[in-house]
């Protein structure tokens, strides 16, 4: 049987390229997820457009935690946001939660603003200050109809 050369090169740099995408794979994924080191916190919104699981959860512009669920409350149709933290971060009762844009192209994620209480936050308990997203098109009508 004849061995061709060229097809075991390129099936051994298809090999070679597939592991090298599996590594990557593995040095980029969240290795949080593997963990049981964080706590969780919630929060309920009015308008969470652009809010979806995964999203960043950001401190001072530092990502600090990542969405875990979103789901619509049907008594009262608030939007309930499930936010998991590393057990290194504390936050005080007073804290404000608030939904950011990234950019005018880029998605949306969670600010929080530290309060200054001296009670903490504890593990499943709810952030009470909350700040749904503007519109960005809502703010231009607004704007557009008030200089008339």
């Amino acid at each position: 049987m004849k061995v061709n050369f060229f097809d075991a090169f390129l099936g051994f740099l298809v090999l070679l390229i597939a592991g090298l995408f599996l590594f990557y794979a593995y040095v980029t994924v969240d290795s949080k997820l593997f963990k049981s080191d964080s706590f969780r916190l919630h929060a309920r919104f009015d308008n969470i457009e652009g809010i979806t699981t995964g999203s960043k959860v950001k401190l001072s512009g530092v990502n600090i935690g990542t969405v875990k669920s979103v789901l619509l409350e049907p008594d009262n149709f608030y939007a309930f946001i499930t936010m998991d933290f590393d057990k290194e971060y504390s936050f005080p009762d007073d804290t404000e939660a608030s939904v950011q844009l990234e950019g005018l192209l880029g998605g949306s994620y969670i600010s929080l603003l530290p309060g200054g209480s001296d009670v903490l936050l504890l593990n499943n308990q709810e952030i009470t200050y909350t700040q749904g997203s503007t519109s960005l098109l809502n703010l231009m009508l607004k704007f557009a109809n008030t200089n008339q």
